[in-house]
């Protein structure tokens, strides 16, 4: 559809849609016993965080599902979360009560895991680029939280990148970063994984921004027209490019499945 549509009529259309859309709501599940207090802390954490993403990318096409596990004593505020997407878009958080909102709003987690709903599932071996994407988004919300400075995010960005790319180097892979992130996930070298996959994020980035543009735009323009009919990655490709107006999309997927080694950020 968006490939017969002219230029300004899919500008008024993307504006039409993205003006009239109802805000989606918020649907709370409690799988753990948590006082009111506690739930209160915990919903006001979600529910600033929600806003974050809100202002970075704008609202969520459909109902978010939150779901609280009370797990203590693991040294941090949320020692796991992960996202279910069946019959609902939802994530499942395993939380340690005891920490104040503003720790828990540090940590990221939560930025993390909300990212996640913002692309459809791609299936899992795409997942170097879910994870990516999550990674590369989960430090835009937090500056949009506050909790980092715009001065801190490229520093932050690179610090993670160089670190998963010394581990890279170590297992003397030849081969394209696609082709070895399964064998990174089944060994457990999540931090490589991610930041491998952001590498890819933070060059769209900065290759859209040579035409006046960033990926916030690019993703909450596809919030607005497409997430809610989206299947999987050739499709989210595809929607990508013809909402930047490139092949910006494509042509690094296409990179990052042909060139060697870890890859470059740009």
């Amino acid at each position: 559809m968006l490939r017969s549509l002219s230029s300004a009529f899919l500008a008024f259309w993307l504006h039409l849609l993205i003006t009239t859309h109802a805000h989606a709501d918020i649907v709370w599940h409690w799988e753990s016993q948590f006082n009111h207090a506690e739930q209160d802390k915990l919903k006001s954490w979600i529910t600033t965080t929600v806003a974050a993403v809100e202002s970075a990318v704008g609202q969520y096409p459909f109902d978010v599902h939150i779901y609280f596990h009370r797990l203590e004593g693991r040294g941090e505020p949320v020692p796991w979360a992960n996202t279910h997407r069946n019959h609902e878009e939802a994530i499942h958080f395993h939380v340690d009560p005891n920490y104040s909102e503003s720790q828990l709003l540090a940590d990221w987690t939560a930025p993390h895991e909300l990212s996640h709903l913002l692309f459809p599932y791609v299936g899992r071996r795409y997942s170097w680029f879910a994870e990516g994407f999550a990674s590369f988004m989960q430090y835009q919300i937090m500056y949009e939280l506050g909790v980092m400075t715009k001065a801190q995010l490229q520093p932050k960005y690179h610090a993670k990148i160089n670190r998963a790319k010394d581990q890279f180097s170590t297992l003397n892979l030849e081969i394209p970063f696609h082709s070895a992130a399964e064998r990174l996930r089944q060994s457990r070298l999540y931090p490589v994984y991610y930041w491998g996959g952001a590498v890819y994020f933070l060059n769209v980035n900065k290759m859209l921004s040579k035409q006046d543009s960033n990926l916030s735009q690019v993703v909450a323009n596809y919030l607005a027209c497409c997430r809610i009919r989206a299947k999987g990655l050739d499709d989210l490709i595809e929607d990508l490019d013809d909402l930047s107006s490139s092949h910006i999309f494509s042509a690094e997927l296409k990179k990052m499945k042909r060139v060697n080694g870890f890859p470059v950020a740009r």
